[in-house]
């Protein structure tokens, strides 16, 4: 009845079990299957069931290409791809003949094991050119070329389809007004961490897109887990005006997770030993992206498994995310760590993200904010400064404000990020602060807290003659301390604003 509209090219199914003691040496099992030639449309199905399983699925393609990932931990996955169109999470694209696999990653398998069943349909049909981003469209479009009704009942699982989420281009479009100026060298605000539905978060690109906007912020990165289709998503919208979107996927794995900023290719995941990891940040580097190690010590049930990073010893990370959501929720020990870094001569650059879900929300978009000093608010522009450590990280967007300068005795000016050439022994420190009185605001040096001063007033200004003989950097916090000489906060402080040094260098 729909020939030359809709034809089933294959069929293949598949049962299994999965053995407890597989994940003692394994993370992913794969299963192969081929797509027959004149294949442009894939359905998956792939459910499992036993007590306490917990198993997610990807999908790599017969050229060997990531096309897709799911991190929701559903006991059944219904996944289609085609030329125009995707599932949440994966990438559409062309479907090449030959051996595809969907590889699973073995979260939990209790002892009795897990028991699986994987089912591939592959259709060559005229729906692969249609974009199902809208799904309204596509069945009015279907109901003027067939008869509706009888396609779906022979076709049901089409209506699988709609899971993909409603474009937002024209509601971007309209929405949007050219506030900001992108080319003036000036503190930028953003958030680095966010999540969308294309992994676990609960927001469209476009949603986060708006709440970033109605929090100030001038840039976000879109850091879903195993995943690029957030950026190839916001690729086909095209851009956006007042909002500078940095394409970024969190690498999420069982010994660390690790944000990749500024690469919009799909990056391998499946990583395991030290080795994985330092191939991995190497070729983050060769991409010209950034690697930052999330939260790396936050592993703590029910907060999370897997999140605290297992090779601490790997140097060649560019930045470290001290700050994550909600400062109380352990963060003094990644600030501990970090701090020790920088006090060993590493120059790591700090920065920090809410990891905003929109799920049970800890900490909202912005919470907190990394301002980042750039020329332009460009994607080069703003991962080339955050490199150089022109970093500060404030609990909120719009406050607190802080400007930190050193001038030496032949007047040359070093703010944030910058290196002090070390000829001369003392140099003039000026910290100024906006909307913290009543605050405490501390100079930390690589051995001890330096100097702590009260914050009087919303519009304040220190000043000092520093002595910097044999100092490593200079950084600033401004926060509530239960005891504000301790060199590392509590987790149970007030934190309001950490600056990255201004680096001392010895003659």
């Amino acid at each position: 009845m729909y020939t030359g509209f809709i034809e089933k090219i294959f069929e293949y199914a598949v049962s299994g079990r999965i053995e407890a003691g597989e994940k003692l040496y394994r993370d992913f099992i794969e299963i192969p299957f081929v797509v027959k030639n004149e294949t442009n449309f894939l359905l998956i199905e792939f459910t499992y069931e036993g007590e306490g399983c917990r198993l997610m699925i990807g999908l790599i393609d017969s050229t060997n290409s990531l096309r897709g990932w799911c991190s929701r931990g559903d006991k059944k996955y219904t996944v289609f791809i085609s030329r125009n169109s995707a599932s949440l999470g994966y990438i559409p694209g062309d479907i090449v003949e030959g051996m595809w696999r969907v590889f699973v990653r073995l979260d939990n398998v209790p002892k009795y094991g897990c028991i699986y069943t994987l089912k591939v349909v592959g259709y060559n049909t005229e729906l692969s050119n249609m974009d199902f981003d809208n799904l309204g469209k596509v069945v009015s479009n279907l109901a003027k070329i067939l008869d509706l009704q009888k396609f779906l009942k022979e076709y049901p699982e089409f209506f699988l389809v709609h899971v993909f989420p409603y474009p937002c281009r024209e509601h971007l479009e309209s929405r949007e007004k050219n506030t900001q100026e992108r080319s003036s060298s000036r503190w930028y605000r953003g958030d680095l961490h966010i999540h969308t539905v294309h992994s676990d978060g609960r927001f469209t690109v476009c949603e986060v897109i708006d709440l970033a906007r109605s929090k100030g912020l001038d840039f976000i990165a879109l850091t879903d887990h195993n995943t690029i289709a957030q950026n190839i998503e916001f690729t086909k919208i095209g851009r956006s005006r007042d909002i500078l979107v940095i394409p970024g996927m969190e690498i999420t794995t069982f010994y660390g997770h690790v944000n990749v900023f500024g690469i919009n290719r799909y990056i391998d995941f499946r990583r395991r030993s030290k080795e994985d990891f330092e191939k991995l940040i190497e070729e983050i580097k060769n991409e010209r992206g950034l690697a930052s190690i999330n939260h790396p010590v936050v592993s703590r049930e029910p907060i999370c498994r897997d999140c605290d990073f297992k090779y601490r010893d790997i140097e060649n990370f560019d930045t470290v995310e001290v700050w994550n959501g909600l400062w109380h929720l352990f963060n003094n020990e990644a600030l501990s760590w970090w701090h020790n870094l920088l006090a060993k001569g590493y120059r790591v650059t700090a920065i920090g993200g809410s990891d905003y879900h929109g799920v049970y929300v800890v900490a909202d978009i912005g919470e907190p904010t990394t301002w980042v000093y750039a020329e332009n608010l460009t994607v080069e522009d703003i991962l080339k400064n955050i490199k150089k450590g022109r970093v500060y990280i404030t609990y909120k967007p719009d406050t607190p404000i802080i400007d930190v300068k050193i001038f030496d005795k032949k007047g040359n000016v070093y703010t944030i990020g910058d290196d002090v050439e070390n000829t001369d022994k003392n140099v003039d420190l000026i910290i100024q602060v906006e909307k913290a009185k009543g605050a405490i605001l501390r100079i930390v040096t690589d051995k001890a807290i330096h100097r702590i001063a009260n914050i009087t007033e919303n519009n304040f200004i220190y000043r000092e003659r520093i002595d910097i003989e044999d100092t490593k950097f200079i950084r600033i916090e401004i926060g509530n301390y239960s005891n504000p000489y301790e060199l590392i906060p509590q987790n149970s402080d007030d934190i309001l604003a950490i600056t990255n040094p201004i680096y001392i260098k010895t003659p």
